[in-house]
């Protein structure tokens, strides 16, 4: 059975056409990517069918394909909804309409005399937190700095488009529950969990906070229990409403950003301005244990444990260390899989972006994909420097009460279980972002 979603706002009509339904989508943050090459704007045709399919059919896996018992059940619905190798999917998706304007760059570099500055110069509305989310689109410089290897990416500001959506009667409360997912939660192109993308549909609008808040709650009341794929929703938060849509975005990302990196939260405050203080996450000291290599004055502190509590929020993490006798760049990835073979990366469980209001305000969503904070779904990590991956003889902690309990822990007071995901939920709360509850 589809969730007890409310029917649509009162004064909106719900589509009279039995099978052909058409959305007109409107992108409200900075679109990257979207098109055949991954991370690149295609100008020609700035939002492929077989994208938004993917997308849809992700959605559905996270709201109706919850209630599937394992994964081979959910295949198996899977292939009769959105079809296969084998069949075709009785679900027609078009793209009809659009419009968008040019892609820009997000930043650029400048020179400092015969060098490149080692950091580019982000342009609006990139500025301040937003970095912090968008590092894979800042670009590259070749070794010395006379070169740029990779220019910073463009994005797409302003789009719209209609998408026409063809399906049996029979299906459409599991496509229409999958679509509204899609626009609360997701969105286009690169970086959607990050908040790039976010999209907005007048037919699905809620008008004000009220109403979001029940739509919301129907997505926590799903009885279904975590499941081997993302499902919806462990955790949903909603920030103070913002007349801008990038505004309320920069809000749900600058939680994230300070729970890490923050002064007196994942950090010391340092001793110059330019130079940021000593972190008091466990990672960077249980790198230099295991490499044996420090700075002497970042001797490794005895009370802190090995551990790796952030690889909870997304992986691959780089470790750079700027001290000549600090180890090198150092990756963390997730480690193998159940056949072996090495794993580059483990998608993050959280999303945080701008959702639209029918009154024309936006607010920032934290949402958490449905899990078990007594039951961590990471057990290992694989730990490189280069091809090379190092040897963990003790495997370090990831989620554990012991990543509470030692001085200035990040954890300490948000996390009874030793879970960086329950902490930062618990920091976000403290900074003005409420828990919509069941």
């Amino acid at each position: 059975m589809p969730l007890d979603i409310p029917a649509f706002p009162a004064g909106w009509s719900k589509p009279t056409v039995p099978q052909g339904r058409g959305f007109r989508i409107e992108l409200i943050t900075p679109l990257f990517g979207g098109g055949v090459e991954p991370g690149v704007n295609d100008e020609s045709f700035p939002f492929r069918t077989t994208s938004i399919r993917g997308q849809l059919q992700f959605w559905w896996r996270a709201t109706a394909g919850a209630r599937c018992g394992s994964k081979e059940d959910l295949r198996k619905r899977q292939s009769e909804v959105w079809g296969d190798t084998e069949r075709a999917s009785p679900v027609e998706v078009r793209v009809v309409g659009w419009q968008a304007s040019s892609p820009k760059p997000c930043a650029h570099f400048d020179k400092d005399s015969d060098k490149y500055r080692s950091s580019p110069t982000w342009h609006e509305p990139f500025t301040g937190c937003l970095t912090y989310a968008l590092f894979p689109f800042q670009g590259q410089l070749e070794e010395g700095r006379r070169e740029i290897k990779r220019q910073p990416a463009s994005c797409i500001h302003q789009a719209s488009f209609e998408l026409e959506v063809r399906c049996p009667d029979e299906l459409w409360p599991e496509v229409k529950e999958a679509i509204r997912a899609w626009i609360l939660f997701g969105g286009l192109g690169s970086r959607t969990r990050r908040g790039c993308g976010a999209i907005r549909c007048q037919e699905f609008d809620l008008k004000d906070r009220g109403q979001l808040t029940s739509v919301l709650q129907a997505f926590l009341r799903d009885p279904s229990p975590g499941r081997k794929w993302p499902t919806l929703a462990g955790a949903i938060l909603v920030g103070p409403e913002n007349g801008k849509a990038v505004e309320a975005w920069k809000a749900a990302v600058a939680r994230l950003r300070d729970f890490r990196q923050g002064v007196d939260i994942g950090r010391n405050e340092g001793n110059q301005s330019n130079r940021p203080g000593r972190s008091r996450w466990p990672e960077p000291d249980t790198i230099r244990r295991i490499t044996d290599q420090w700075l002497g004055r970042h001797k490794p502190d005895d009370k802190m444990p090995n551990g790796f509590p952030r690889a909870e929020l997304g992986l691959p993490i780089v470790f750079h260390f700027k001290d000549r006798d600090d180890p090198p760049d150092t990756v963390l990835y997730p480690g193998p899989a159940e056949d072996g073979i090495k794993r580059d990366r483990m998608a993050s469980p959280l999303i945080l972006k701008a959702t639209a209001l029918g009154n024309g305000n936006f607010v920032p969503l934290i949402v958490l994909f449905k899990m078990r904070f007594d039951a961590p779904f990471l057990t290992s990590v694989d730990l490189r420097q280069g091809e090379r991956s190092l040897s963990l003889e003790k495997p370090p902690l990831i989620r554990d009460p012991r990543l509470s309990v030692y001085a200035n822990s990040p954890l300490n007071g948000r996390s009874r279980y030793g879970s960086a995901l329950e902490a930062f939920l618990r920091y976000a709360v403290s900074q003005g972002f409420v828990e919509i509850q069941a």
